[in-house]
């Protein structure tokens, strides 16, 4: 007689992630936490895209090979603006399509701009000193930790 398992299998995160609030570019922030925080955070080449292909997420890394550790910075925020072309007699040749829309990288954290998603293994004291490093920044409004295992698309941060 064949006898069938279950097995089921849950992702556990091996990373810890930060949530930032700012106005600033993503840019002129990733200087300021590579100032802060001694690093060199570099746009990829490729951003975070999901299945449409129309919502981008800017995406900058840095890889701490002799600690194991990896650095990603993400926008949480990406606005589409939608132009319709008019034509040529018109006093603007390009004219705003209704609204702009805004998508998120995780919906259910809409209040956050930046995520800075640390890979590798750190102790809490060290999570903390990060924080408080990131706190420093003038620009920066507030940072905190937030448990990626609580976020309704988490699968958004596997890449």
């Amino acid at each position: 007689m064949l006898k069938l398992h279950d097995l089921d299998f849950e992702l556990e995160h091996d990373y810890n992630l930060i949530c930032i609030h700012t106005t600033l570019e993503d840019y002129r922030l990733a200087y300021f936490i590579n100032d802060s925080l001694h690093i060199n955070l570099e746009r990829k080449d490729e951003d975070l895209d999901f299945s449409n292909n129309k919502e981008k997420f800017s995406l900058y890394e840095y890889q701490n090979k002799s600690k194991f550790l990896t650095y990603n910075l993400l926008a949480n925020k990406y606005t589409l603006v939608e132009y319709k072309t008019s034509n040529s007699n018109a006093l603007f040749y390009n004219t705003l399509l209704g609204d702009t829309k805004i998508s998120y990288l995780i919906s259910d954290k809409k209040q956050v701009d930046f995520f800075l998603k640390i890979t590798g293994d750190l102790s809490l004291q060290q999570i903390n000193c990060i924080i408080d490093r990131l706190n420093t920044i003038q620009q920066i409004i507030t940072v905190y930790t937030t448990d990626p295992e609580k976020l309704k698309q988490k699968t958004h941060l596997i890449f």
